[in-house]
């Protein structure tokens, strides 16, 4: 008797391109190996040289081909000129996983003109600009997805951390737009909004866990794997959604406390 076969998700993700934005962060490496682990080739962008290249190394590791590109996100031009290193090298880009972004912990009413202009420039207007230089290629190809790292202050208040989610959120609304706007080119543009994350820059805030119904912080690795998932062909009608990765915290009615 023949057993029948039980295949796997199917992810579609081997031999294409992905562009992973901000890959010396955590979640960034996350991505970048989740994608590679998938069977992609990975440009992997970051302004930090030694960062760029510990990912790709590390994506080599698990998956196929990936490169280094060095580049100011808020540089245009220089975005444009390493988009165009990849569709040289690899004549298509597939994927876009942006996660830069940056906060700033103040009082709204206290915020700085120059530091909301910082928060709004690494959270919003580079993953304009970064998706701006890639539909550039994804629409004469008529495919693409699109994968944006907001927050979940994107879509809660966010006490002392106004800019920061006042970003997240339009963020959210870009990638909305991307997804009507592109989708009858067959791009899908999508967000994640990711709660508390262990990571190296959040160390310290494990107290955190307690309020999570889940009792723990989230990993670098639950984005990336969300992250992969949105890339890839399992995910082929879903477009213009924001993926919550929280472990339940935005499903919990604040003013009703079971303990």
């Amino acid at each position: 008797m023949t057993t029948p076969t039980r295949p796997g998700l199917e992810l579609g993700l081997d031999g294409k391109v992905a562009v992973v934005i901000g890959t010396g962060s955590a979640i960034g490496r996350a991505c970048v190996t989740g994608l590679a682990r998938a069977g992609a080739r990975v440009a992997c962008f970051d302004s930090d040289a030694e960062a760029a290249k510990a990912s790709a190394e590390a994506a080599q590791v698990v998956g196929p081909e990936a490169t280094v590109h060095v580049v100011d996100v808020q540089d245009r031009a220089a975005v444009r000129a390493e988009i165009a290193k990849v569709m040289s090298s690899h004549s298509r880009i597939d994927v876009l996983v942006n996660v830069v972004g940056g906060s700033h912990w103040s009082l709204s009413a206290e915020t700085s003109d120059e530091e909301w202009d910082l928060v709004m420039a690494l959270n919003l207007r580079q993953q304009w600009v970064v998706a701006q230089e890639v539909l550039r290629h994804m629409i004469p190809a008529r495919a693409g997805s699109i994968v944006a790292i907001s927050s979940v202050s994107g879509m809660n208040s966010s006490p002392r951390h106004g800019s920061y989610g006042a970003a997240k959120a339009a963020l959210i609304d870009l990638v909305r737009t991307l997804a009507v706007e592109n989708g009858p080119d067959g791009i899908r543009a999508n967000a994640i909004a990711p709660g508390t994350i262990d990571t190296p820059a959040r160390a310290g805030d494990d107290a955190l866990a307690a309020k999570v119904p889940l009792r723990r912080r989230g990993t670098p690795e639950d984005i990336g794997n969300a992250a992969v998932f949105l890339s890839s062909n399992a995910a082929s009608y879903i477009n213009g959604h924001v993926l919550v990765v929280d472990g339940g915290v935005t499903a919990n009615h604040s003013l009703i406390d079971l303990d």
